[in-house]
C-alpha cells in the first residue's frame, strides 16, 4: 500500500510534495501521476486569493491512504466527492465509507487530521474547496441567526467545524456538468470557478436550515460519533437502541452525545437511524420481491401502516405510489 502524508491549504506550496509521494510531478496546475498508479486529473486552480479549489478524477490501480496533516490551520476544508469503489474516511482507527452512494460532503477544520484510505479499482471524482477561515466568516455574515454568534464560531476553544452530511441534488448537478467539460482550455478555469462559488453558495443555502450547535470537538469525538453511526446502520433491523445506551458505547454524557451527534451529522440519533432505515427499507421495495407488509416486518415498523406513513412523510409519496414513478 503506498502511503502519502500530506496537507492542503489555500496557498499551493503543497502540491509538489503530494506529487512526489504518488511518483509524479508538478506541470502548471497539474499534478501529473504515472499510469500504473492512479491516473487521470488532478487539478489546482486558484479561485481568488481567498479560496482553492482541488480537481480530482482518477482511477485508482493500488490501494493509496492519504494521511492529512495540515500545518496551516488558518481555512476549512470543504470536500464534495463522487467516489465510486472501496474508500474510507478514517479518524482515530475508525472508518466510514466516503463516496458517492454514502456521506459524499464533508466539512473540515484544517486543525482535525484524518486518513483517506482508497482501494485498488476506485474510479474517485472530488472537488475540494479550500476557503480561508476570514473569508467563510465574512460568507455567512449575511445570514442573520450568525450575527450574535460570529466570533465564537470561528474561536477554535469554543467551537469545532465539522460535519458528515450528504450533497444536495444541485451540488450533484454541478459537479455532473463539470465533468462533462473536458480539462485543459482557455475556459476550464472559468468553468471550475463558477462550479466552486455554485457549490460554496449551495452549502452556504444548508447553513441557512441547519441549528447552530456551538461546540469544541476532539478527534476522539468525532470517532465516536462515526463509530455509533455505524453501529446503528449495522442494527437497521433492529428497533432504536434509545439514547442511553448509545451515549454509553460513545463514552459521553446522554446530553453531551445528543449534541455532538446533531453537530456532525445535522441529524439527531433516532431521525439518523430512521431516514437510514427508510433507505434500507426503499431499496428493498425496488427489487419487487417483497410486499410492503414483509418489509415493514423486516425492518421491525410497528405494521403496514406505519411503513406507509414514514415512507410518505420521507418521500412525499407511499410505497405504491413510488414504484409506479419508477
Amino acid at each position: 500500500m503506498r502511503e502519502v502524508i500530506h496537507q492542503y491549504g489555500v496557498e499551493s506550496d503543497w502540491m509538489e510534495s503530494m506529487a512526489v509521494q504518488l511518483d509524479g510531478y508538478v506541470q502548471g496546475s497539474y499534478i501529473k501521476v504515472p499510469e500504473g498508479g492512479s491516473p487521470g486529473t488532478r487539478y489546482v486552480c486558484a479561485i481568488s486569493n481567498q479560496i482553492t479549489a482541488f480537481l480530482v478524477d482518477v482511477v485508482y490501480h493500488e490501494d493509496v491512504v492519504y494521511r492529512l496533516r495540515n500545518t496551516q490551520h488558518d481555512f476549512i476544508s470543504l470536500f464534495f466527492n463522487l467516489t465510486e469503489g472501496n474508500a474510507t474516511h478514517i479518524l482515530n482507527g475508525v472508518s466510514r465509507s466516503i463516496g458517492r452512494w454514502g456521506y459524499n460532503l464533508s466539512v473540515f477544520d484544517s486543525n482535525l487530521d484524518g486518513d483517506y484510505l482508497v482501494k485498488s479499482g476506485c474510479t474517485t471524482y472530488m472537488i475540494a474547496i479550500f476557503i480561508k477561515k476570514n473569508a467563510l466568516k465574512e460568507y455567512i455574515s449575511d445570514i442573520p441567526k450568525y450575527n450574535q454568534i460570529l466570533e465564537s464560531v470561528f474561536e477554535p476553544e469554543l467551537n469545532t467545524i465539522v460535519r458528515f452530511d450528504r450533497m444536495s441534488n444541485q451540488a450533484w448537478w454541478l459537479m455532473d456538468e463539470l465533468r462533462r467539460f473536458p480539462p485543459g482550455g482557455p475556459l476550464y478555469d472559468v468553468f471550475i470557478q463558477g462550479t466552486v462559488y455554485g457549490l460554496i453558495s449551495d452549502y452556504l443555502d444548508q447553513l441557512l436550515v441547519q441549528e447552530i450547535i456551538l461546540e469544541k470537538v476532539v478527534q476522539e469525538d468525532v470517532s465516536n460519533i462515526i463509530s455509533s453511526q455505524s453501529y446503528l446502520v449495522e442494527h437497521i433491523k433492529d428497533h432504536f437502541p434509545g439514547i442511553p445506551a448509545l451515549a454509553s458505547k460513545a463514552c459521553m454524557s446522554e446530553t453531551k452525545y445528543k449534541k455532538i451527534f446533531k453537530k456532525i451529522t445535522g441529524d439527531s440519533a433516532n431521525s439518523f437511524f430512521l431516514t437510514n432505515k427508510l433507505s434500507f427499507a426503499k431499496e428493498l421495495l425496488e427489487k419487487g420481491n417483497h410486499t410492503v407488509a414483509e418489509i415493514a416486518d423486516e425492518f421491525n415498523f410497528f405494521d403496514a401502516s406505519h411503513l406507509i406513513e414514514q415512507f410518505r412523510n420521507s418521500y412525499g409519496v407511499s410505497p405504491k405510489e413510488y414504484l409506479i414513478k419508477l
